[in-house]
């Protein structure tokens, strides 16, 4: 028995690795027909030179570099210019400004709506962006060189501008041209990393027809709506946020493994995976060409799905199906418990458990679960403890975390492998039962709390009981062991398998996701593993130990070694959070770091966020000049109309009301605002302004932002450091 089961957990774990290989992007390709990442590539080199903010000169290069080769294309090619507002709530100043969209059009010859292909040409004040956004940009302009003529549907090209900023093109488009409105498709692609699979992340509600297509058409499929139920209920900005509240269908794609050089110099072309690109590559050119020959107006049928894939494979069926999916895996749990009751024909059944020992193990199995992922939400605060300088990445994941993560998902073993051996008293098979109730519970909540999300438990707990119940009567050991290995399969492709891939997200959020989930996957495993002699057996009681603290004792040995190869250097520098900004009318500066603490008196400079600041020499630098056009003051409130006139010598003007005051109404240059202020990027020469206050004084801060901090006075960068979002900011206030 002892070497079957053995057999059985070598099984699921080479199925776990072919998992994850089935996963993974695929190569890159220089030849052939269809899309060539080494060829999109170089396009990539040639946007991400450097960094190109909106409203900066190498922004406007790379527009001018996108115009020429949509051109070269013979798409019908254009600047939609316009006001873009960040079209989410927020507290605090309200990002907006001049955008300039890129718009190419290749019409149809019967077309039943537009297919827009749609990512960002703008980057991060501190990244070239060769990832976010220039994978993306190049994907498009690789698949539309690459397209079959004469499709059916018009094919339009999106590159917006402003995405960083807040949405910002996104908005203008959506809002203003006469291309968003009609029957609308959209495939919108992002980063947020520089590697791993690309992943359909979500799409729109109510288009089971449209994920079909997808599946179907991508080479490469990947996808998972318990993912798309997640962001469903967290904050997630991207383009396709807005796309979808314009009520587009689409679909929205993005890698996001190599999350450290996220928004970091290191975005660079040397640094982004051709295999990403390769599979965003391939995906969307199948399903653009799929796309331009169907019938649009049938892509939206009002039916949601659950879905999920296992490698090269998407599964969908209709969301109405969660629950009495749900329900029968719940069912035919409730059933093997029942039959627990009474011994096994077969020793791999492990005995009897009574009804209230099961029901005690279910509730007990939460513990394992919860401490896991405790685990996974302090694995980077604890790593920050040993190694202060991870405390200040940007995404809370480490250069080289993969020895972390396998450290993580160790000790994740060795706390179920305690937690059996602590309540062996228990009886093993109450223990198995009740953690494999606890899956079966779980699915059944998640169908009817969080839609879409349920497979991830439900079929594992479906499986593993029928595997379990058919084991019980199958004579020997071999085949009962054979039974339940193969029913654990669907534990390792949904469970195991999404485990070790949500840590592309990063340590910082993806460890509270995978440690819970492979806690889950152990204890499903619980059936296959050897049972502890009875406690009372002399001798025995260490053994039952042993095997946690080994795993602890590895788990121990990997952060060690994890520590020992993730160190910093020139190529793997730290990353810092610095910010200059300065009082033009008290000629007073500071040099501030974001930390979790606040320097008394920062709130001057900076009005929100916690900084530690020291003095800084004043440069020779003027705010935007404000000016009062009109003044009406009536009982119920104060009108001003403004003038505000940037310098001229940065990229964004803004003005702002004081710190705790409420949100006013304004309008700036034709948009309305509800907000405490606004800041403006890409400004024109002169702002107007028109400001509702209550009675009485006022104080209004005008200000402007550049990111060149080298050019200041005082500044030494430090060795192997990078500068995250570089900020320089001069402001006066003014009382009127």
């Amino acid at each position: 028995m002892i070497r079957s089961a053995l057999i059985g957990l070598l099984t699921l774990a080479a199925l776990l690795a072919l998992a994850i290989a089935g996963l993974a992007p695929p190569s890159p390709r220089d030849s052939g027909e269809g899309f060539q990442a080494v060829r999109a590539h170089e396009h990539v080199k040639a946007i991400a030179r450097a960094p190109h903010p909106t409203g900066s000169a190498e922004h406007t290069r790379v527009r001018d570099h996108l115009l020429t080769e949509l051109r070269a294309l013979g798409l019908e090619t254009r600047v939609q210019e316009g006001v873009g507002v960040l079209p989410l709530d927020i507290d605090g100043v309200t990002p907006m400004g001049t955008m300039r969209n890129i718009v190419a059009v290749r019409p149809g010859t019967d077309p039943t709506g537009r297919v827009i292909l749609a990512a960002h040409y703008d980057s991060v004040p501190a990244a070239p962006g060769a990832a976010d956004d220039g994978a993306g940009v190049a994907t498009i302009l690789e698949v539309v060189g690459s397209l079959p003529p004469g499709q059916r549907n018009d094919l339009v090209v999106l590159l917006t501008d402003g995405e960083e900023q807040g949405l910002l093109g996104a908005e203008t488009f959506a809002r203003d041209d006469p291309l968003a409105k009609g029957t609308v498709v959209v495939v919108n692609n992002e980063a947020r990393g520089v590697r791993g699979a690309v992943q359909m992340f979500r799409a729109s509600p109510g288009s089971a027809p449209l994920i079909d297509l997808y599946g179907a058409a991508a080479p490469h499929p990947s996808a998972d709506s318990a993912f798309a139920a997640l962001l469903s209920i967290l904050p997630n900005n991207t383009d396709f946020h807005v796309f979808d509240e314009a009520g587009w269908l689409g679909l929205d794609s993005a890698f996001v493994g190599g999350g450290a050089y996220y928004h970091s110099p290191l975005d660079d072309p040397a640094h982004l995976s051709l295999s990403s690109l390769q599979q965003m590559g391939d995906n969307t050119l199948g399903v653009a060409a799929a796309l331009g020959d169907a019938d649009l107006t049938k892509l939206r049928t009002g039916d949601d799905s659950a879905y999920f894939t296992i490698p090269g494979t998407l599964i969908r069926y209709p969301l109405w199906l969660e629950l009495p999916i749900a329900a029968l895996a719940l069912a035919l749990t409730v059933a093997l418990t029942w039959t627990l009751r009474r011994p096994a024909r077969s020793p791999a059944g492990d005995g009897s458990a009574s009804l209230p020992r099961t029901l005690a193990g279910a509730l007990l199995a939460l513990v394992p679960v919860l401490l896991s992922a405790a685990a996974g939400f302090a694995v980077m605060p604890l790593l920050g403890l040993i190694r202060p300088e991870y405390d200040q990445m940007f995404t809370g994941d480490p250069y080289r975390p993969w020895l972390y993560q396998a450290a993580l998902l160790t000790f994740t073993v060795a706390v179920v492998l305690a937690w059996r051996a602590i309540l062996r008293r228990l009886g093993a098979t109450a223990l198995a039962a009740g953690a494999l109730l606890l899956v079966a519970v779980l699915g059944t909540l998640s169908a009817l709390l969080l839609p879409g999300g349920s497979h991830t438990f439900t079929w594992p707990a479906l499986f593993a009981a029928a595997g379990w119940l058919i084991a019980r009567r199958l004579p020997g050991t071999a085949l009962p062991t054979v039974a339940l290995t193969l029913c654990l399969a669907p534990a390792v492709l949904l469970l195991a398998a999404n485990a070790v891939t949500s840590l592309d997200i990063g340590l910082g959020v993806g460890g509270m996701i995978a440690a819970p989930h492979f806690a889950l996957f152990a204890l499903l495993l619980l059936p296959l593993l050897k049972q502890t002699p009875p406690a009372d057996r002399s001798g025995r009681r260490g053994r039952a130990f042993l095997p946690p603290l080994v795993a602890v004792a590895a788990a121990v040995a990997l952060l060690a070694a994890g520590l020992y190869a993730d160190r910093f250097d020139a190529a793997h520098p730290r990353q810092l959070r610095l910010a200059y900004a300065m009082d033009a009318g008290e000629k007073r500066a500071v040099w501030g770091t974001r930390t979790d603490t606040a320097t008394p008196g920062s709130e001057h400079f900076f009005p929100t966020g916690a900084w530690t600041t020291t003095t800084a020499q004043p440069a020779p630098l003027r705010a935007p000049a404000l000016s009062v056009l009109d003044d009406q003051t009536t009982p119920t409130g104060r009108t001003l109309t403004l003038r505000l006139t940037p310098t001229g010598d940065a990229p964004v003007t803004g003005l702002s009301l004081p710190p705790g005051a409420a949100p006013a109404r304004m309008t700036v240059n034709g948009r309305d605002l509800t907000s405490t202020g606004f800041a403006y990027h890409a400004p024109p020469g002169e702002l107007r302004v028109t400001l509702t206050l209550p009675p009485g004084p006022a104080r209004l801060r005008a200000f402007e932002q550049s990111h060149n901090l080298p050019s200041l006075p005082g500044y030494q960068p430090t060795p192997d450091t990078v500068v995250m979002n570089p900020l320089a900011t001069v402001f006066q206030d003014h009382p009127l």
